[in-house]
């Protein structure tokens, strides 16, 4: 069976709740990426005169992946918006499936016990909250990426070692190696903050 119609299978367990809210199935596309074959597809609901349209984006490559919410411009992964409405932990989907239509009624489930906000409540709650929560995801997402820079260039370990190296008061040797970061632009404020320390220390 192919992806799209696993997917196809699957919005079976959720449009007979769906619709009900005025939300309407459609594929949006099928193709192979380095993970495989996969397919794609958002349950849309165009909203009326006064209201922005709504979808629920939902992948498929072997089994269920990445599920959206967007309202506007506005986008939230599932397990995010989870954490948006305080609900973590109480979610049954993502799951590790026995077969891959579980993970429809796992959905359906967190739809009808977790989501209400989005299907009956005009997703009020995520218009609200989703702008701050999509600001502090980039930033975690970006620290992690700075995080990751400097531990691959090294910058990490020349860091950690001018820490030791500043508590013992030897800072001429920290300022030997602030010389050798690659990425000095991604220090943080605290990491900032030692080596200028360290600067008047050393001319003092």
């Amino acid at each position: 069976m192919t992806p799209e119609q696993q997917l196809l299978d699957g919005v079976k367990i959720l449009s007979a709740y769906l619709e009900p809210f005025g939300f309407k199935f459609q594929l949006k596309g099928t193709g192979k990426g380095s993970g495989g074959h996969f397919a794609y597809g958002q349950f849309i609901n165009s909203g009326g005169l006064f209201s922005k349209s709504k979808n629920i984006e939902l992948h498929f490559r072997g089994s269920l992946g990445l599920v959206t919410y967007n309202v506007g411009n506005l986008t939230l992964s599932h397990e995010d918006y989870i954490n948006l409405l305080g609900k973590q932990g109480q979610n049954k989907y993502p799951n590790f499936p026995d077969a891959p239509q579980d993970s429809f009624t796992c959905l359906l489930w967190d739809f009808k016990n977790l989501l209400n906000d989005f299907l009956e409540n005009n997703a009020t709650l995520f218009k609200q909250k989703a702008p701050d929560r999509i600001t502090q995801i980039k930033k975690q997402q970006e620290f992690l990426s700075m995080s990751e820079d400097k531990k691959y260039s090294g910058d990490q370990r020349v860091i950690d070692q001018a820490k030791i190296e500043f508590k013992k008061g030897n800072y001429s040797q920290v300022d030997k190696l602030k010389r050798q970061l690659q990425h000095p632009d991604l220090l943080t404020a605290t990491e900032k903050k030692m080596f200028e320390l360290n600067d008047d220390r050393n001319l003092s």
